[in-house]
């Protein structure tokens, strides 16, 4: 009985760490999530700030469609170095465009 009662109380404790467990990449859904995890490192390397600060908002910057094909596809123009990641899905890939075009700064507008 009191080994039953041991193997059911570990078994319960392996499920509930297992809950604690940080979600696999393939999990992630949230745009701050999948830029974390996928390209934040990299583009602070690259010297374009963790959140592309370094980036502003133009009206020659990328569209959110062209951000998704970059994500899911690559690229060539200017972003060479950019590794593509085909594992995404496509709601996957929009939130990180979301993400990332919610946080970059405008650039001010020049008044003539």
């Amino acid at each position: 009985m009191q080994r039953g009662l041991h193997l059911l109380l570990l078994a319960a404790t392996g499920i509930s760490l297992s809950a604690c467990s940080e979600p696999s990449p393939e999990q992630l859904s949230r745009g701050d999530e999948l830029y974390a995890y996928y390209c934040q490192n990299c583009h602070q390397q690259q010297g374009l700030g963790p959140l592309l600060e370094q980036l502003p908002l133009t009206p020659r910057s990328l569209k959110r469609h062209e951000i998704i094909l970059m994500i899911k596809h690559g690229y060539s123009q200017g972003h060479g170095s950019m590794p593509v990641f085909p594992q995404l899905s496509d709601t996957q890939a929009d939130a990180i465009a979301h993400y990332i075009l919610q946080q970059r700064p405008r650039q001010p507008r020049q008044h003539n």
